[in-house]
């Protein structure tokens, strides 16, 4: 799982990658030092659980992707099996090639977690 995170970070320069349980809890990261990953997950998990339950009010379930755009970054969930993964950008960096990259990092993610879970 860390692999995948640290060849993300490298291949599209990203801040960091974590991947996060729904509930909040930490299941791996690659990120810079001094980043508060407790408070990162669980802001990543009250995003996803927030938008996912407008969304599903609407009538449009399925969250796959969000992109939040900040003043000094942005912040992409993508959907990963039974987790999320969280990408952290830079305010430069477009995401529009990334996104390839962030789907195919999130693909691989769930298909391990798969692997994980029929092993128990």
């Amino acid at each position: 799982m860390k692999a995948i995170l640290k060849e993300l970070n490298e291949t599209i320069s990203s801040r960091g990658c974590l991947v996060v349980a729904r509930d909040g809890m930490l299941v791996a990261a690659e990120v810079e030092p001094g980043t508060d990953l407790d408070r990162l997950s669980a802001l990543g998990a009250a995003i996803v659980t927030e938008v996912g339950e407008c969304l599903a009010r609407t009538g449009m379930e399925g969250l796959s992707t969000l992109e939040i755009a900040a003043e000094h970054g942005k912040l992409i969930l993508a959907e990963a099996g039974p987790t999320y993964l969280l990408v952290l950008l830079g305010a430069r960096l477009e995401i529009g090639p990334g996104s390839i990259e962030i789907k195919s990092a999130a693909q691989r993610l769930t298909r391990e977690a798969g692997l994980h879970s029929t092993k128990q």
